[in-house]
């Protein structure tokens, strides 16, 4: 092979191999390939050659407890196969029943006042021919409502359906809505299923016979039946073979026929006869070795299971947490972490599945990724975890119930490390109530119940005190922004806002204002408050390259008087990349250096803009040359501290500062940057942006608050007049020019 070949090769592989999209097909399948070994070893019992009636050659010893179901398995299925069917509601069925009663009816009276209103706009009653054209409109408009009405799969002839428009009154019209709603509503709060609502039908058809309408309107209710009714109720299968498999289970844990082997007991000793009883314990207990190979068909049924669980995680992750399943350093953290926890769970759970530390993965999910990804990681781990524990009911109730309201509570705690410790004790104390509550299910004695306590409650602390632990190295290690970490961050004494303080000490306190601004604007919409309040503190660390060109940090004169409109705006807009740049040297996260480069997006410098074309005079002005070459705000988070930012420097330029004046403003600014585009890649509605407007209010009201004027003090009158195209902090600094 010759050499340029060889290259081209190695040049295609590091090209396939940088492609995310095969990045995370690798870790999927690494994480899913290392998962089954761990626990096809964890679950894979071992197992003993025995025949019927043969001698063992074994001491065993059942390793769960374990209930003899021979003698009572016949009786048990009887009282099963006897259990009635269990029947489920089909929910929203009845309301949207009646919901299509009222969007039939909605349809007739929509068509009727067309129709009025086309006859009464262009129709003149003395015109001979009037009562053709009305029969024309109405005739019009019947087929435009059949076609409607055909939608709500109704199927009525055009000359029942002209008749509503042409023939009934609105008198039949609201007495017919009234009566059908009855009846239907009267049908719909009985038992319809598949089976009857043949019969149902006719009992509503029975019941618009006896009604008091008019003979062309029951022909239509009697049609209508046929298409509204729908089942309410069906037949569920899951709850009623869970009914049966409870009765059954009922039976078989009836005191009179229990035999019971209870863990660590001799199920066979050595030279003991195995009888029929043993071994069938022997069987369900999958330590019958029924041939000297390896159990492949175990092996395949763990490996369905893994897989299955596997795409439903991937499934729920593409659908619901799509931020974490293309993030690569995300993905690796969720692989790492339910690694060690399947490798600890096998370590342990020999010693006792109480031990098994499963918190800690629902813990740090919630806490660095996310908490709906957290609990169905919970619940995935605690179903493969089952495998290697043959299915205990403790550790399923354990891991389920304390593993998901541990992701809960670690979300709501995880602003200060001394919460996460007390939430530590809240989980042990729910591990306590857990495992109690099973244990008197289970009629324990005390004693059992008692040092289960103990170990549980001593599982849920140290698995907190274990993430504690974890946190700052996984913060570190995946550059993971967390309340925690965020809190720092946006500590006054944090070395780059000193700095700020120092250099730029006009940015810095507009910085705390903006950031007062987007975290309210942030909690008005459902972002990340604290995120969008820290992000603020460090969006214009740019300016600390060039202070003195901005003019919140001027103590005299201004470098702009000197430069063209051209400089002006590359020097104005180059600090959202300076920003970048010095958050990397600060090692500030990527989530905040992404709102430094997003907070001013693509909008137009307008001050210099207007500089060059109307002072300057410059023929050859691009606009495309007086924006910012940033990136459009592409979470909530930044395109509120984005608004929040044009806002205050044009408030705060403001020279009569009432609460109208100032709302008009905000909302023209939000405005401005909705039409300009600059909000397009970003998940908020119009209602988002209304209820922004109202929190910037919120805070503008407190701060530019009335106040008595001295009678000493004369008041200078500015003739600044906003700059309509006000958008950002950067006009505000040039508005001496």
């Amino acid at each position: 092979m010759s050499k340029d070949k060889t290259m081209d090769i190695h040049g295609n592989f590091k090209t396939y191999i940088k492609d995310k999209r095969i990045q995370r097909i690798i870790l999927a399948v690494l994480t899913i390939v290392l998962s089954y070994l761990i626990i096809l070893n964890g679950a894979a019992p071992k197992k003993y050659k025995l025949a019927l009636d043969g001698k063992s050659d074994y001491d065993i010893t059942a390793p769960r407890d374990i209930v003899n179901t021979i003698v009572t398995e016949q009786n048990a299925r009887k009282v099963s196969d006897a259990e009635p069917a269990d029947m489920t509601e089909i929910r929203n069925a009845s309301i949207e029943v009646i919901n299509t009663t009222v969007d039939f009816i909605g349809l007739i009276e929509k068509s009727r006042k067309n129709s009025s209103k086309k006859i009464a706009e262009s129709l003149d009653s003395d015109d001979k021919k009037y009562n053709d054209k009305v029969l024309d409109i109405q005739e019009k408009e019947a087929a435009i409502l059949n076609k409607e009405i055909e939608k709500l799969n109704i199927i009525l002839s055009y000359d029942q359906v002209l008749f509503f428009i042409s023939k009934a009154s609105e008198e039949d019209i609201q007495k017919f809505e009234t009566v059908l709603r009855e009846l239907v509503g009267d049908i719909m709060e009985q038992d319809v299923t598949e089976d009857n609502i043949s019969q149902k039908v006719v009992q509503l058809q029975n019941s618009i016979i006896y009604t008091d309408l008019r003979q062309e309107i029951k022909n239509i209710a009697l049609i209508l039946s046929k298409y509204i009714l729908k089942p309410n109720r069906t037949v569920n299968a899951v709850t009623t073979k869970a009914k049966k498999e409870l009765a059954y289970e009922i039976a078989l844990n009836a005191p009179e026929n229990i035999v019971k082997i209870e863990k660590g007991d001799r199920i066979l000793s050595k030279g003991d006869v195995v009888t029929k009883d043993k071994l069938k314990i022997l069987e369900e207990l999958n330590l019958l070795e029924t041939s000297g190979r390896f159990d492949y068909p175990f092996a395949i049924g763990i490996l369905v299971i893994i897989l299955l669980i596997s795409l439903l995680l991937i499934l729920y992750m593409n659908n619901f947490c799509k931020k974490v399943f293309y993030n690569r350093n995300d993905l690796i953290l969720l692989s790492l972490l339910i690694l060690v926890t399947l490798l600890v769970a096998r370590l342990v759970f020999e010693v006792s599945t109480l031990t098994i530390p499963i918190f800690i993965a629902a813990a740090l999910i919630s806490i660095l990724l996310d908490l709906r990804l957290a609990i169905i990681v919970n619940f995935l781990l605690t179903l493969s975890i089952s495998l290697m524990t043959n299915g205990e009911m403790k550790f399923m109730l354990l891991g389920a119930i304390t593993g998901t309201f541990t992701a809960f509570i670690v979300s709501r705690t995880s602003y200060h490390r001394n919460s996460l410790s007390m939430g530590g004790l809240i989980i042990g104390f729910i591990n306590v109530l857990t495992i109690v509550s099973v244990d008197l299910i289970g009629k324990y004695p005390a004693k059992t119940i008692l040092s289960e306590s103990i170990i549980v409650m001593v599982n849920g602390f140290i698995s907190i005190v274990l993430t504690i632990g974890l946190l700052p190295y996984l913060e570190t290690l995946f550059n993971i922004v967390t309340p925690i970490r965020l809190l720092e961050l946006g500590n006054p004494n944090q070395p780059l806002l000193k700095r700020l303080l120092m250099e730029a000490p006009g940015t810095y306190h507009h910085s705390l204002m903006v950031g007062n601004l987007a975290e309210v604007g942030a909690e008005a919409v459902g972002g990340n408050s604290l995120l969008a309040r820290v992000a603020a503190y460090f969006h214009d660390i740019g300016k600390l390259k060039r202070p003195s060109f901005f003019m919140e940090n001027q103590m005299s004169g201004n470098p702009h008087d000197k430069m063209t409109a051209n400089l002006s705006t590359l020097v104005i807009t180059s600090h959202i990349h300076d920003g970048v740049e010095i958050a990397k040297k600060y090692r500030i996260p990527l989530v905040i250096r992404d709102i430094i480069i997003q907070h001013h997006g693509t909008t137009l410098v307008a001050y210099f803009y207007h500089k060059a074309k109307n002072v300057e005079k410059d023929e050859g002005v691009d606009e495309a040359n007086f924006r910012y070459d940033g990136e459009k705000p592409s979470t909530k988070e930044a395109a509120v501290v984005m608004l929040a930012d044009s806002v205050e420097a044009a408030v705060r330029s403001m020279p009569d500062k009432t609460e109208g004046k100032i709302e008009g403003l905000v909302r023209k600014i939000i405005k401005d940057k909705l039409d300009d585009g600059q909000l397009d890649q970003c998940n908020l509605t119009l209602k988002d942006l209304d209820n922004i407007a109202r929190a910037f209010m919120k805070v503008f009201g407190g701060y530019f608050h009335a106040r008595e004027e001295y009678p000493d003090i004369k008041r200078e009158e500015k003739n600044l007049k906003p700059q309509d195209e006000v958008d950002n902090s950067e006009i505000s600094n040039v508005k001496k020019l």
